[in-house]
Formats: C-alpha cells, sequence, structure tokens
C-alpha cells in the first residue's frame, strides 16, 4: 500500500473534513495554528500535502517537527500535544512509515529530527 492509501485508510477523517492546500500554505505550521483543532484530521491532511508536495516549502519541516513535538510528550492529557497518545497502533505505524518515507523521499528533510521523531513513535 503506498503511503497515500496508508493515511487515508488510518485517518478517515483526512476525507471526510479536508482541509485545503491554500489553509495548509497560509498555516505552515501546526503547532502555531491558535484555534483548537481536531488532530485527527489536520495532522494527517498535512501529512499528505507533504506527500503530494515534496520539496516544496516549509510545511514538510513544520510537519515532520510537529509529529517530532507529540512523540516527546509523556503526557496523555496534555491536549495540546498528546496525539501520539490518542492513535491506535495501526495509526501509529502510519505515521512512523511517513516519517520513514520523509526521510527517503524528501530532499529537504531533517534526517536527524526524523530518527528523533521515530524513536518516540
Amino acid at each position: 500500500m503506498e503511503i497515500l492509501e496508508e493515511i487515508r485508510d488510518a485517518f478517515p477523517k483526512v476525507e471526510s473534513e479536508p482541509l485545503s492546500d491554500d489553509f495548509i500554505e497560509s498555516h505552515e505550521n501546526l503547532l502555531e495554528i491558535e484555534s483548537d483543532f481536531d488532530h485527527f484530521a489536520y495532522v494527517p491532511a498535512y501529512m499528505l500535502w507533504v506527500v503530494r508536495n515534496k520539496d516544496k516549502g516549509l510545511v514538510e519541516m513544520y510537519t515532520t517537527n510537529a509529529l517530532a513535538e507529540y512523540g516527546r510528550c509523556k503526557q496523555a492529557d496534555y491536549t495540546y500535544l498528546n496525539f501520539k497518545h490518542r492513535c491506535n497502533s495501526r495509526q501509529r505505524t502510519v505515521v512512523r512509515n511517513f516519517l520513514n518515507w520523509c526521510a527517503e523521499a524528501v530532499l529537504t528533510s531533517d534526517t536527524q529530527q526524523i530518527k528523533r521523531a521515530l524513536k518516540n513513535w
């Protein structure tokens, strides 16, 4: 299964509650979105954007950085960063697959940051 299909299959809200490319491109960093948002719709939407637009803009870097932060979060009740704690095992596997894909396919990826993120996912 290709990474696009894996993300869509593991996170169905990405299809039922899509984000526009314009929104993602004007809000490049997930961690800087000021309003409350549904992580199960937004995070996979950013992941899909990276797959469709690799090597274009800062969204890839910010998305892998956000996944690293979510992976580091130790407190499941910390709602701002507890995305990893709320993911099921299949979803965590897809995030790891996405990070591995970024390390291999995205020329501008920060492989050190991705390695750190993978340790926590």
